[in-house]
């Protein structure tokens, strides 16, 4: 029966996704002594997470754009 069915054909598409959008996001690897630093240790890592759920949100836009 499988010699029956459509061959399967796949289909690539190339998607236009910004070099920016695919490079990492910066961590940083301050060392903390004090609450200050720490305070500006938690700054860090937010821009961090920031910036990476840019970063999807950007790559989740051309991909549904693309689906229309």
């Amino acid at each position: 029966m499988a010699g029956c069915s459509p061959a399967t054909e796949y289909v690539y598409i190339e998607r236009d996704i910004p070099d920016e959008t695919l490079t990492p996001c910066p961590i940083s690897a301050r060392m903390v002594q004090t609450v200050t630093e720490l305070a500006v240790l938690a700054t860090d890592h937010r821009r961090s997470a920031e910036c990476a759920n840019g970063k999807i949100e950007t790559i989740a836009e051309i991909i549904l754009a693309e689906q229309v």
